[in-house]
């Protein structure tokens, strides 16, 4: 299907005119269940889990769509709604596999190339119009390679900068292409309302909607003061997006090695989270799953070869009584949050250590935990390991201080050798557990703390599957 949002005569742009494609994969998880299994394609297809699941949908096919299935719908709900619909727990290997494959694609047009979330990307073609055509050609290849090779369908926005690239992406949903040309933006964006620009979200839009501020073009008419009053420096920004203008560059998130593997770049943070399906309120337990948590985010932040220094720790309680005696709503859950600075370090060891010493610190409530998660902030490269002289147990003074200085008498016992520290032989055996990992799949190796959760979740060769095994890592 082919949308241009504003006819007109196309020709050659200046080399300096951006041209940015936003790739977004319709119904991600959905279609990445399609695409792996053919038999399942045409079908309303709903992710998230069985419908005895106490769990949400997270992705559902455009035809479970149109019999009124919605993602963050309860599950049991659309079981109502589409009675015949194939329902998934979803495939996190399958996604990251598809996922790395569209990225594959896009980097043969341009090597800048973001990957924005799990479904979603930027490509930057500036540079590239005489090599590959102009941009609205490119995401039309780019598209139709996605489907023959992958077979998944995307939407594809083009224009001069990221948030029009993305909003243009928006109206063009599902399978289209949409192209926003140079000059056009502002009388593009004037009749378009407010709620598809980024950052215009419910708290903002119905502010703005009191004040009578519906259409792009009428926000560009406030006084910046006004805005910038109203909602501090993201009125600001809303202001800058609502007349086209938004000077963030795509930054390479991805690229090949010369032997053809994509490498990453290091995320800003770290997040893992885990939901417990019926709430938990055994305290061994939820200290488990922390410890679990701790394992698959150092593993990662050692794969960036990068050390953290920020370290926050939450828990979120739900009080499961009856109406009358619990404070607050059981889908209201209280969330607290500790966060602790440390020396830069990426010890699955010690990053447990001081987990384990803020979630004791956190609240504790007479109610049920229903979820559990840490984030890792604050990375730095990560340098050489620099080993230790003396283990803890070796004797350190100099000779002739507290004991006597050796003699040159002979003696038939060999000399003692050098031992490492714990220091060196933790972080030896963390390589050694990467490396068994990396071969036989996270499941492969668990720590003792983790056996107590084998005995509640299925263990795979990616680990445990948790409540969202689709989005596990």
């Amino acid at each position: 299907m082919r949308r241009i949002l504003h006819p007109a005569v196309r020709r050659i742009l200046h080399p300096s005119v951006r041209r940015i494609l936003h790739v977004d994969v319709d119904a991600f998880l959905a279609s990445v269940e399609q695409a792996v299994h053919p038999e399942l394609a045409g079908k309303a297809v709903v992710i998230g889990g069985l419908p005895t699941d106490r769990n949400l949908v997270m992705s559902c096919s455009y035809e479970a769509r149109a019999l009124g299935v919605r993602p963050g719908m309860l599950l049991a709900e659309a079981a109502k709604r589409c009675p015949r619909a194939v329902f998934r727990r979803g495939d996190s290997q399958a996604a990251g596999r598809l996922r790395e494959g569209v990225a594959r694609i896009l980097l043969r047009f341009t090597p800048r190339v973001e990957i924005a979330s799990i479904d979603d990307f930027f490509a930057d073609l500036g540079g590239t119009q005489r090599l590959h055509g102009e941009a609205f050609a490119v995401a039309e290849q780019v598209r139709a390679l996605v489907r023959s090779e992958l077979r998944l369908p995307v939407t594809i926005g083009v224009a001069t900068n990221r948030t029009l690239a993305r909003i243009a992406g928006k109206l063009a949903k599902p399978g289209g292409v949409a192209e926003i040309l140079p000059g056009m933006e502002e009388r593009f964006l004037a009749l378009l309302p407010v709620a598809h620009l980024p950052g215009a979200g419910h708290k903002i839009g119905r502010e703005l909607q009191r004040y009578a501020i519906r259409t792009c073009g009428e926000l560009v008419l406030v006084p910046r003061e006004i805005l910038y009053t109203s909602f501090g420096r993201a009125g600001l920004v809303l202001h800058e997006r609502a007349r086209g203008i938004d000077p963030e560059p795509v930054e390479s998130s991805i690229t090949e090695d010369e032997h053809g593997a994509l490498v990453l770049r290091p995320p800003l943070s770290i997040r893992r989270d885990s939901t417990f399906e019926p709430e938990e309120g055994r305290r061994e337990l939820v200290e488990a799953m922390l410890g679990y948590l701790v394992e698959r985010a150092a593993q990662r932040l050692r794969g960036f070869a990068r050390c953290t220094s920020s370290l926050a720790v939450r828990v979120a309680y739900v009080d499961t009584r009856a109406p009358a005696l619990r404070r607050v709503e059981p889908s209201e859950p209280a969330e607290f949050e500790k966060r602790a600075r440390l020396e830069p370090s990426d010890s699955t060891d010690e990053l447990l250590r001081r987990a384990l010493a803020l979630f004791r610190e956190l609240p504790r409530r007479r109610a049920l935990v229903k979820r559990v998660g840490l984030t890792l902030e604050g990375f730095t490269p990560r340098g050489g390991h620099q080993l230790q002289l003396f283990d803890e147990c070796q004797k350190t003074s100099p000779p002739g201080f507290l004991t006597p200085a050796p003699t040159d008498a002979p003696t038939d016992e060999p000399a003692p050798e050098p031992r490492e520290s714990r220091a060196d032989r933790l972080q030896r055996l963390e390589r050694t557990v990467d490396a068994l990992r990396e071969k036989h799949g996270f499941g492969g190796v668990l720590r003792a703390t983790s056996l107590l959760l084998a005995d509640q979740y299925p263990l795979g060769k990616d680990g445990l599957r948790l409540r969202t095994p689709s989005l596990n890592q």
